[in-house]
Parts: structure tokens; sequence; C-alpha cells
């Protein structure tokens, strides 16, 4: 891994993602991009009202344009001071345009997406996952980590495997990025039988192997709900960030546009590395 983007927004899980991003290119030698994106469209979106209220719009669309470089200009300030004070390489993209569309762009020059998930770029939290992390993540061309408001370092790692094609991805570009390495890692696999789930820890044991990580496999014969037993090991073992590799009924692409997946990004109490 050579470059890491995060997203800078004024929320909580925003913060948390600006700590993490910084930790991961501490420890992987890594350069890392803080990108702000000013929304003009909804700052200034059509109100209703008449002729006589259209001099009033054009003033209050100036007063939050303002109001709104001046506060990325204080998270650039702020991001730049994080990079020096963590001896991190780091720079900062200051975009004007759609949130969505600005940092799917700019992640083409980069390895890694780590965004909180209450970034809409408006300054404002949501409850739960962000519409627009949402539409970065169902068309992004790299990989994602999203953030709760309160993350850990990742030297412990839990990667949750069910070795289907989606889980295998995941698991090659996660392992290529160097993201499992010097850290301790465990690996999760859940299935309706103790066989089904050590036959997918030992093939998720002997890719990582073959990049030098070794792992502790823990297997879970249960017929209950894959990601509330995963969330609840990741905790237990106080995970620092959990990768999901697929655990969707068709895997993760088609398990994006979920309610049961939306639930798993919106309330994981861990980092969460995806990628489909």
């Amino acid at each position: 891994m050579r470059s890491v983007l995060v997203a800078l927004d004024d929320t909580p899980a925003s913060a948390g993602a600006a700590k993490l991003a910084l930790s991961l290119a501490a420890r992987h030698g890594a350069a890392v991009t803080g990108v702000g994106v000013l929304d003009v469209g909804y700052l200034t979106a059509p109100e209703p009202g008449g002729v006589g209220t259209a001099y009033y719009k054009f003033k209050t669309d100036l007063a939050r344009l303002k109001q709104a470089h001046e506060r990325t200009e204080h998270l650039v300030e702020a991001f730049l001071k994080q990079c020096k004070a963590e001896n991190v390489e780091g720079d900062v993209l200051a975009l004007e345009g759609s949130p969505v569309e600005e940092v799917r762009a700019a992640a083409a020059a980069h390895d890694l997406i780590v965004i909180g998930r209450d970034s809409n770029f408006h300054g404002e939290p949501t409850d739960g996952l962000a519409k627009t992390v949402e539409r970065i993540l169902q068309g992004s061309p790299r990989p994602l980590i999203i953030t709760p408001n309160a993350v850990q370092d990742p030297s412990r790692i839990v990667i949750a495997y069910d070795g289907s094609i989606p889980a295998a991805r995941a698991l090659q570009i996660f392992t290529l990025l160097g993201l499992a390495a010097n850290s301790e890692v465990h690996v999760i696999s859940v299935s309706s039988t103790p066989e089904a789930a050590d036959h997918c820890l030992r093939r998720a044991s002997a890719y990582l192997g073959l990049y030098g990580s070794t792992c502790v496999p823990r297997a879970i014969a249960s017929r209950a709900d894959p990601a509330e037993l995963i969330i609840a090991e990741a905790r237990s073992l106080g995970a620092g960030l959990l990768m999901m590799g697929a655990y969707g009924h068709r895997g993760w692409r088609e398990a994006l546009l979920g309610s049961a997946t939306t639930r798993l990004l919106s309330e994981c109490p861990t980092a969460l590395f995806i990628h489909h």
C-alpha cells in the first residue's frame, strides 16, 4: 500500500477516519491525502418562494458558501497538523462538486479510501450510514474502510471469510495491500457445519501464508445470523479492523443494497474493510 485517501468532514466518525488513516499510513509507510469537497449544488439548491425572495436566497447562498469554505479550510489545516504530528507524509485536495463523483475520481490515484460512516461532506452528522457513503461504496473503484465514531489501532484484525468468490477477491486485495502484515490476524468462518467452516478457514489461512501472514482460525458452526456472530467476535477480541469477506446470500455485490448490510454498516462498532 502506497497511498490512502481519507474523507475530511466535521463529523465524529470522520474524525475517527482521519485517525485510522494516519495510523495505517504510519504503519505501512504510506502517504495519506485528505479530501474535502464543497458541495455547491447542495448548498445552493433551489428553494420554494416567489420572485421577491430571489435576492434573499442569493445572499443566503453566499453566506452558506463562505461558511463552507471556512469550514473546509479549517479541516484542511487541522488535518495537515495531524500529519505533521504523526510524522506522516500528507497532502490535501480541496474540491468542489458532487462528493460522490469527486471522491470516486480522486480514489483512482490511491490504494484505499477511509471514510467515516456519517460523512456527507456537509458538516452535519447523520444517524447511521450516510447516503453519500453508501453511494460511494456502491460505485467505488477502490476498497473502502468505513469507520465508526471511535476507532482503535488496527494491530488486531478479524477476517470474516465464507469461501465465496466475493470473499476470495476481498481477501486478495486486503492481503496485497499489506493490511494483514505485522498484525495479529484472526480468521473466522461461520457455517452450518464445523466441516464447512474448517474448509473455508484452511483456504483463507493458506492464502495468507503465501504472503507470510499467520492467523488464528476460529470455526463457528451455527445457523444464526453470521454478521451478528462475527461482530460479537470482533468486539470480544477488541479488534481494530474487521474485514467482511462476503456473507451475503449471493455475495457482497448483491448484499450491498440490502437492509441487513446497511444495518451492519450503520451499527458495526469496528472499522470495516469492504471490497466488492
